[in-house]
């Protein structure tokens, strides 16, 4: 059973922008029906100026032509400027996806994915389902050479800041995938609360997601083939949607040829349909269970993608894909070291 729980408040001021009327704004609490977390919702907020952070027609295109020089990820120096992996496989390439290391990385197994080397900067608009597909077999290949090499990593995440509002220190179109030893803390929410939901109703959370928003049509998107596109009741972001595999595939290394094909499809689809809505920086991360243990029956592959604020020339930001979807920090600063550093004579 999906519950929308939700409620209105109304806040009253006088406001400046109109002469100091009275003006009346809704605020709507929505709590997730599966994480049971809470949003607050004002969409009067868009109204908002950011003084400094106004896209002026040019930032993108300037800080796109800054960065092609010595770009590690294009083909003259991808293969002289990128780490190699030590004990497996040194780099993975398929058509134009090439995947190495993250020269700084989160966990033991953590690649990048450059979706083309051939192309220095692909927008989103223009991020085609065959090079998706291609970086995410690239990517699910790799999943299944590093578990071999360490049995106890089993817990793949495929995600992507793109552009740097959304915390890319590249603007080379790039997926950040990890191999980690446990679900990060929102997968494991995920799971969790699928699981919960799954023996007090003895169905799926998700499909029953899907029935209800299909009926309904609020939030239902489409289809493309096996997964299921929705924008979510209680989001954590602006236009923040889900993709939901509708099949009995828990992990993404199960997927077959033509679920990562639609896939693909569904991720080349949002893509463009948010650069028409002038979105042109987001975050995305694909939720899979344990390599070794499909729960589809109740906790298929999802994912969820966020738009991210306009950019401009100066701006990037310090939240990405691990902080943002999966609700886990990543931290440059050692504590013991802050507290010598601030530490009083």
């Amino acid at each position: 059973m999906i519950i929308f729980k939700k409620k209105t408040l109304k806040a009253k001021l006088r406001n400046p922008l109109l002469n100091f009327a009275i003006d009346e704004q809704e605020i709507e609490l929505r709590r997730d029906p599966l994480t049971k977390k809470w949003c607050r919702i004002n969409i009067n907020r868009v109204k908002r100026a950011h003084p400094g952070l106004a896209e002026d027609g040019k930032a993108t295109k300037a800080v796109v032509e800054r960065s092609k020089k010595g770009c590690p990820f294009c083909q003259d120096n991808v293969f002289k400027a990128t780490p190699k992996f030590v004990n497996i496989k040194e780099r993975m390439i398929l058509n134009e996806s090439v995947l190495f290391p993250n020269l700084y990385p989160f966990s033991v197994f953590h690649a990048v994915v450059v979706l083309s080397s051939k192309k220095h900067f692909i927008d989103l608009n223009d991020l085609s389902s065959k090079l998706l597909f291609d970086s995410l077999r690239n990517s699910i290949e790799f999943f299944k050479i590093a578990r071999r090499k360490e049995p106890s990593f089993k817990y793949p995440s495929i995600s992507l800041n793109f552009m740097p509002p959304a915390a890319a220190s590249v603007v080379h179109p790039h997926f950040q995938i990890i191999l980690d030893d446990k679900p990060t803390f929102f997968t494991d929410l995920l799971i969790k609360n699928s699981l919960a939901y799954y023996k007090k109703y003895k169905s799926s959370f998700w499909l029953s997601l899907i029935k209800t928003e299909k009926k309904s049509r609020e939030r239902f998107i489409g289809e493309t083939g096996s997964f299921s596109w929705v924008t979510d009741f209680a989001p954590f972001r602006n236009n923040q949607v889900s993709g939901i595999l509708t099949e009995k595939v828990s992990s993404v290394t199960d997927l077959s040829k033509k679920q990562i094909k639609d896939l693909s499809n569904g991720l080349s689809k949002i893509f463009k349909m948010f650069w028409r809505k002038n979105v042109r920086s987001v975050n995305m991360s694909i939720f899979s269970s344990a390599i070794d243990k499909n729960i589809g029956s109740y906790f298929p592959v999802n994912l969820k993608i966020v738009s991210r604020p306009t950019l401009t020339q100066s701006y990037v930001s310090d939240i990405g894909f691990m902080e943002l979807m999966n609700e886990e920090p990543v931290v440059e600063t050692l504590p013991e070291e802050v507290a010598k550093s601030l530490r009083f004579a």
